[in-house]
């Protein structure tokens, strides 16, 4: 059976983004800066500057998919005029409460990243990372993103991507036993069962949470197909979850293997 977009709200509202995975109790300042941490040095190993306005004083910002506020928080110190949705009432929750201990500005909101219900060409800029690929029609999120984006405007669209791992079932297979006998894993939401993931796919889907009804990875072509629309279009690979490891290599070792087996790749967009 197909699943809806009912089923992606109730497993993201029974697990918000690493909740599981920090050990500070969920809500509280500590857990918030950790869930910020791990997002800038490990996600992003510290490149964020690459997910931002290059001038954002002033801009107008949607924030696709807010998870528990972290763009919030950092656009918060960049005098940017912040929007947030979300399909989990329990993360928008999330999301104000850090709104509330920080102190940043925005209107934080319940809603589908498929029907936004902005008005068109509304905002300067908008941000997305890890989310449209959670949700039945990736591709109307895509072209939601588009419409409430101003001429010139920008975007910045983080996706799960086949890498070589994920395109060949000979490396997949490779992959799980290289996992399960050096004991990677990640905490929370049922994901020390990934080593056992039959395909690819289910890897991809399995790797929010065990019950997680949707999650799909795009190879290149089809990225290009799914961003026509934008007059310009730039790719660039990112994210390895070293936190995974039981040792963690050296920064440099993981920005190269970042960008050669990262799992996510960066879209940048200009309308």
């Amino acid at each position: 059976m197909s699943k809806t977009i009912e089923d992606v709200r109730r497993f993201w509202d029974a697990n918000p983004l690493l909740v599981g995975e920090i050990d500070e109790p969920v809500g509280t300042e500590a857990w918030f800066l950790e869930f910020d941490r791990i997002k800038t040095q490990d996600v992003f190993l510290g490149h964020v500057e690459k997910w931002t306005p290059a001038t954002p004083a002033g801009k107008r910002v949607l924030d696709v998919g807010c998870g528990p506020g972290y763009w919030g928080r950092l656009f918060g110190r960049m005098g940017v005029e912040y929007y947030g949705i979300d399909i989990s009432p329990k993360t928008v929750e999330l999301a104000r409460k850090s709104q509330r201990i920080f102190g940043f500005k925005g209107d934080i909101r319940v809603g589908n990243a498929e029907d936004t219900g902005f008005e068109d060409r509304c905002f300067d800029f908008v941000v997305s990372e890890g989310v449209i690929h959670h949700t039945p029609n990736t591709e109307k999120c895509i072209d939601e993103i588009h419409r409430v984006l101003k001429d010139g405007g920008g975007a910045r669209i983080g996706l799960y991507y086949k890498n070589a791992v994920l395109r060949s079932r000979v490396l997949f297979r490779l992959a799980q036993l290289l996992m399960r006998a050096v004991g990677v894993g990640l905490k929370g939401r049922g994901r020390t069962a990934m080593g056992l993931a039959e395909s690819p796919e289910e890897f991809v889907r399995m790797y929010d949470g065990r019950e997680n009804p949707i999650g799909k990875a795009y190879g290149k072509p089809e990225l290009l197909s799914m961003f026509s629309r934008f007059s310009d279009i730039r790719l660039s690979r990112y994210y390895f979850p070293w936190r995974a490891l039981p040792v963690k290599p050296p920064l440099w070792v993981r920005r190269i293997l970042g960008r050669r087996l990262g799992l996510m790749v960066l879209v940048e967009l200009r309308k």
